[in-house]
């Protein structure tokens, strides 16, 4: 995280304790909604860039909001959420079919759309484990979920910076994909394309089972 050196971190599957520096002021959502330890959370959005943490989401075990101020772009709604992933219940709805995802998916899209109508002055950023390729290749998810979640995304006048050919952990690793995307509103740019760590055939284990993905960003001309 150091020499990554980002302004600001979407940690999923986290601990308080684990913080990016001491500049760093963070956001994080609530309990987890499985048994869990104290101070473990879904998301935290982590910055050393002004920021202000946003009213509670609808799903605030698995999401939470910040705006921040960047430099050179002007205030920034940043989202970081969690998904279901392949065989997980969500709230009591079971996985067959793809009906956790999709009903978690449903009610997270509608805070996107509601913080885009609050925030019309600042950019969007949606990052997170999103538990679905959008490679071009599958790796991981469903069709029907990946359908689902293009739909959303576009819905809501957000791209995903981390699908297609611009899937970095493709990229550096044979076989793999991220499931772990940055996703932006109207106003951003990449200044280049994103990039993942570590640049190895598969994750390093005694860290996590995901890889890591970041792209800089800049205000659109």
């Amino acid at each position: 995280m150091t020499a990554i050196d980002a302004d600001v971190w979407v940690l999923t599957e986290t601990h308080d304790t684990l913080r990016p520096g001491r500049d760093f002021q963070g956001c994080s959502t609530t309990d987890p909604d499985r048994d869990s330890e104290p101070g473990e959370r879904w998301v935290t959005i982590w910055s050393r860039l002004p920021i202000e943490a946003l009213p509670s989401m609808s799903d605030a075990s698995r999401s939470v909001a910040a705006r921040v101020v960047a430099r050179g772009i002007g205030p920034v709604v940043v989202i970081g959420t969690v998904l279901p992933w392949l065989g997980s219940a969500w709230r009591g709805i079971g996985s067959a079919n793809g009906e956790a995802f999709r009903a978690a998916l449903t009610l997270q899209l509608s805070n996107w759309l509601a913080l885009r109508e609050a925030h019309q002055d600042a950019a969007l950023v949606l990052a997170g484990d999103l538990n679905q390729d959008l490679s071009p290749t599958h790796y991981y998810g469903s069709r029907g979920n990946r359908a689902a979640l293009e739909s959303a995304l576009a819905a809501a006048g957000i791209r995903c910076l981390t699908a297609g050919d611009s899937d970095p952990v493709r990229r550096y690793a044979a076989g793999h994909a991220s499931i772990d995307h940055i996703c932006v509103g109207a106003g951003l740019e990449p200044l280049s394309p994103p990039t993942s760590w570590p640049r190895a055939p598969r994750p390093q284990a005694s860290l996590s089972d995901h890889f890591g993905v970041m792209v800089e960003l800049e205000a659109s001309p």
